[in-house]
């Protein structure tokens, strides 16, 4: 291991606050996405603070006076498996709370070519379906229905795989919201083909899936961040594809991603190239 492994990990540690969870800097408010992936990361660390995380209508807030993120919701209920860790609700009610919720319908789009009917997963309540946050819960969905005694919406399934297959560029992976627009096809973006594809690893044959597969691998390495390098790596390991060019790319990030203090990517980062390798908790 290098002194930046061991950096990362020292760092993560020392940053943790009182209450059990991490901000996405040192010293500030517990926040659910850096403390979700500062648990994958460090796998010795105590997961209790998932058990308490405040809750709303089965939904855990993003931070104690905020409302829910879905996608970070979906997030924290990987951890949770991954982590054997039950929620003081239980793990079912979290399950129950992100099916219920749905990105708005809207009418059909004159100023882009998609279907606004599906109804997949906002980012916050009463906006409109996003790439990210559909994947997130897709994905948490798709591993929640391997415990037995999980209670599935399968037509959700459905709905967000439809959501992301009809969302897919042309030339395969995922911009944030939309592949076209007023005519012009949009280009798209590392880290967020790289969860779709985590969402939809079970649908191999799929066209959208294969071009996106050669996208990702062609180029994973383009976006030079360590949050867009660390998801492409999960990705690409998780579908078994070459990943060597983008475990360099991320070890020449790991100086600026110590320097800035941002909890959250050093926690992917550390992750990504150390603690995530067979770990199965992005598998379906």
């Amino acid at each position: 291991m290098t002194d930046f492994d061991d950096t990362l990990g020292l760092t993560l540690r020392r940053g943790r606050n009182a209450d059990g969870g991490w901000g996405y800097y040192a010293g500030k408010r517990s926040r659910l996405e850096p403390t979700c992936w500062a648990l994958l990361a460090l796998k010795d660390a105590d997961p209790q603070v998932l058990r308490n995380w405040p809750v709303r209508d089965g939904l855990l807030l993003e931070q104690v006076d905020g409302g829910p993120n879905y996608a970070f919701h979906a997030l924290a209920m990987l951890v949770l498996g991954a982590r054997q860790v039950e929620h003081v609700t239980g793990n079912q009610a979290l399950l129950d709370g992100i099916q219920r919720v749905k990105g708005v319908k809207l009418p059909p789009s004159e100023i882009n070519r998609q279907d606004n009917s599906i109804q997949g997963w906002s980012w916050i309540a009463d906006t409109f379906s996003w790439v990210e946050p559909t994947a997130w819960c897709l994905l948490a969905l798709k591993k929640s229905r391997q415990k037995a005694g999980s209670v599935i919406n399968t037509q959700r399934i459905a709905d967000a795989e439809a959501l992301l297959i009809d969302r897919c560029c042309t030339g395969g992976g995922w911009n944030y919201g939309n592949a076209n627009m007023l005519g012009k096809e949009l280009e798209p973006y590392v880290p967020t083909t790289a969860i779709a594809m985590l969402s939809l690893q079970d649908r191999a044959t799929e066209p959208a899936f294969v071009r996106s597969r050669d996208y990702l691998n062609r180029d994973a390495g383009s976006e030079k961040s360590s949050v867009a390098l660390s998801l492409a790596l999960i990705a690409l390991r998780q579908l078994e594809q070459p990943g060597d060019g983008v475990v360099s790319e991320l070890r020449q990030q790991l100086d600026t991603t110590v320097a800035t203090g941002n909890q959250f990517a050093m926690a992917l980062a550390f992750y990504a190239l150390r603690a995530g390798q067979d770990d199965g908790v992005f598998r379906i």
